[in-house]
C-alpha cells in the first residue's frame, strides 16, 4: 500500500513536471529595433486626463515599447489580479494545481494565435515582475491574461459572478448610414482598470492604424476605431456551444481593426475566426449599417440594423432562441431589463447629440417612473464601467470617460486629425455627471462591497461582525441589498417581525436579479 502511494505520487509529480514544461507558451525569435522603440510616445493622464500611448513599427517593437513605458502600471495590474486570485482561492497549492490543469487543457492553443500578436506579447513580457513567476513564465502569463474576458463569461454562466455591458446606437437624422454610438464597458477586476485606462494608438508596420481603449499590457481590445472609421466593440453573451480551443475574442477584434478597411472586411475576419466562447461583436463604418454579429464557437449570425438599437448581453437571432444558456441570461440576469430601458431612452432621443447619448449611458433607472437607483445592476449605469465611449461615425469624433466610471467628464478627440498627426487632438469635453459626485460614487461602491461581506458573514451566523459592516453601509440605504442585509441581521438576532419589514422594503427597490427576488419572497413566507 505504501509502495502504491509513493508510486502514485511519483507519477503525479512526473505528469505535473511534463505539463509545466510543455504548458509554457513558446517564445518567438527576437528582433527588437532600438530606433523604433525610441519613437514611442507616452502622455500621462495628468497631462490630458486619460493616459495616451502611441506605438509604432513591428509587433515586437510595439510590445517592447509598451512594456518599457508602462512597466510600473503593468506590474501593479499583475499584483492586483494575483490578489483577486488569492482571495478567490486562498491556497497557493490549490492555485498551482489549477494552473497545471489549465496548462494541460490548453496544450496546442498556440496554433490559434497570430504570430504577430505573440511577438507583441513577448515584447511586453520582458518588463513584467518576477514576483509572479510561481504562476507561470512572463509570456505564458501575458497569454493567460487575454483569457480574462472568456473566463469571466464562463463564471457568469456558472452563476459565480454577475456583469454586463450596454451599447446604444442611433442613426443620425438626415445623414445616410451615419451613427452615434455609445457604449459602457462594465468590468470589475480592480480600480486600476478604470483609474489607469489607456487610449492605445497603434501605427503598425503592416495594416491600418487604430485606437483601442484598454489597459497596460493588453494586446487585444474591447472597444476601438481604426483610421478608416471602422468601429468595433464586444458585448459578452452566452450559449451552450463549446470549443476547447480558439482565439480570444479580444485578439479577433484587434485583427479586424488592423486589417479591415470596411465593416464588411471586419465581418469576414470575425466570421473566419474560431472563438472559445459566445460574444456579440458590433461593427460599423462611415457608410455601413450597424452590424450586430452574434458569434458562438459553432455559429455566426449577422444582423444588420438601420434603425436605433440597443445591445446588452443576450442573443436575439432565432437560432439561439431556445439555447438554455442564452435563456438563462435573459431570465436570470439583467440583460433584458437594460435592453427595455435602452429602448425607452432611444424613443425619447431618436436623434441624440453626444451629450444626450452620454445622458442615456449614465441612466440609473429601470423604467421612466422608477426612482434613481445608484449601483443597481439592472440599470444601464450601475457604477461599474471602466470606460464609456461615444463615437460619431460621420465626424469621426470619439469621447472617452475620464473616470471614475462615468462620473467625471468625457474627453473628445478628433480621430482623423489624431491619426494624421500621430498625436491626440482634443475637441470639446462633455460635462461630469450631475446626478452623482465622485465622493458619493466611492461611498456607494464601498458600501455595496461591505454589504456583500456582511451577507457572507450572516450566512455563517456571525451577527455582530455583520452588524458592524451594515452600520457602515448607510450610503447604500436606497439599494435593495442594504435592506436585504438588514432583514437577515434581524433574523440572525431573532427579530422576525423587523426582518420581514426590511425584506419587504428590499422587494420595493427593484432587485437586480430574479434569484434575489425569489430569495426575498421565500423569506417573506417564513
Amino acid at each position: 500500500m505504501i509502495r502504491f502511494f509513493f508510486l502514485s505520487v511519483l507519477i503525479l509529480i512526473t505528469w505535473a513536471t511534463v505539463v509545466l514544461h510543455r504548458g509554457v507558451f513558446p517564445s518567438p525569435s527576437t528582433s527588437i529595433h532600438p530606433n523604433s522603440v525610441d519613437k514611442a510616445l507616452w502622455i500621462p493622464k495628468e497631462t490630458i486626463g486619460i493616459n495616451q500611448l502611441f506605438l509604432f513599427g513591428a509587433p515586437q517593437d510595439r510590445g517592447y515599447q509598451a512594456g518599457k513605458i508602462t512597466k510600473q502600471l503593468l506590474n501593479r495590474q499583475e499584483r492586483e489580479l494575483a490578489a483577486i486570485m488569492d482571495n478567490f482561492i486562498p491556497s497557493r497549492i490549490l492555485q498551482r494545481g489549477l494552473y497545471i490543469l489549465l496548462m494541460r487543457w490548453f496544450w496546442g492553443i498556440e496554433t490559434f494565435f497570430e504570430p504577430e500578436f505573440v511577438d507583441e506579447m513577448w515584447g511586453i513580457s520582458q518588463f513584467t515582475t518576477n514576483e509572479l513567476n510561481y504562476i507561470a513564465d512572463p509570456l505564458t502569463r501575458q497569454v493567460g491574461y487575454l483569457g480574462i474576458h472568456e473566463v469571466g463569461q464562463m463564471f457568469v454562466d456558472m452563476h459565480l459572478v454577475d456583469m454586463g455591458c450596454t451599447l446604444l446606437a442611433a442613426p443620425k437624422r438626415g445623414q445616410s448610414n451615419s451613427w452615434i454610438i455609445g457604449r459602457n464597458f462594465d468590468f470589475e477586476a480592480g480600480r486600476i482598470f478604470d483609474e489607469e485606462k489607456i487610449m492605445k494608438w497603434v501605427f503598425p508596420d503592416q495594416g491600418s492604424s487604430y485606437l483601442s481603449v484598454i489597459w497596460a499590457g493588453m494586446v487585444g481590445g474591447v472597444t476601438g476605431v481604426n483610421e478608416h472609421g471602422v468601429y468595433l466593440s464586444i458585448n459578452a453573451a452566452g450559449s451552450k456551444d463549446f470549443s476547447r480551443y480558439g482565439t480570444p475574442s479580444t485578439l479577433v477584434l484587434i485583427k479586424a481593426l488592423q486589417y479591415a478597411r470596411t465593416a464588411e472586411e471586419a465581418i469576414e475576419i470575425i466570421k473566419t475566426s474560431q472563438l472559445f466562447i459566445t460574444d456579440i461583436f458590433v461593427v460599423v463604418d462611415k457608410l455601413s449599417p450597424l452590424y450586430r454579429i452574434e458569434k458562438s464557437p459553432l455559429k455566426t449570425r449577422i444582423i444588420p440594423h438601420v434603425d436605433a438599437t440597443i445591445i446588452s448581453n443576450h442573443l436575439i437571432h432565432a437560432d439561439f432562441k431556445d439555447d438554455p444558456v442564452n435563456r438563462f441570461r435573459k431570465t436570470e440576469l439583467t440583460s433584458v431589463q437594460r435592453e427595455k430601458r435602452g429602448i425607452e431612452l432611444l424613443h425619447r432621443h431618436p436623434n441624440p447629440t453626444p451629450a444626450e447619448m452620454l445622458t442615456m449611458l449614465r441612466d440609473k433607472q429601470t423604467a421612466s417612473d422608477s426612482p434613481i437607483l445608484l449601483g443597481n445592476r439592472a440599470t444601464i449605469d450601475s457604477l461599474i464601467a471602466t470606460h464609456s465611449v461615444i463615437y460619431d461615425t460621420e465626424k469621426q469624433t470619439f469621447y472617452v470617460s475620464k473616470g471614475p466610471s462615468l462620473v467625471g467628464e468625457s474627453l473628445g478627440f478628433d480621430l482623423k486629425r489624431s491619426f494624421a498627426l500621430k498625436h491626440p487632438v482634443l475637441i470639446n469635453s462633455l460635462p461630469s455627471d450631475p446626478t452623482i459626485s465622485v465622493t458619493r460614487y466611492f461611498e456607494i461602491n464601498s458600501s455595496l462591497k461591505q454589504l456583500e461581506t456582511a451577507l457572507a458573514l450572516l450566512r455563517k451566523g456571525k451577527c455582530l461582525s455583520a452588524k458592524a459592516l451594515i452600520s457602515q453601509s448607510t450610503s447604500a440605504n436606497n439599494h435593495y441589498l442594504y435592506h436585504l442585509a438588514q432583514g437577515n441581521l434581524y433574523e440572525c438576532t431573532g427579530d422576525l417581525v423587523s426582518a420581514k419589514l426590511s425584506w419587504q422594503r428590499a422587494t420595493s427597490l427593484n432587485p437586480s436579479y430574479s434569484k434575489h427576488m425569489v430569495y426575498l419572497k421565500g423569506k417573506l413566507n417564513l
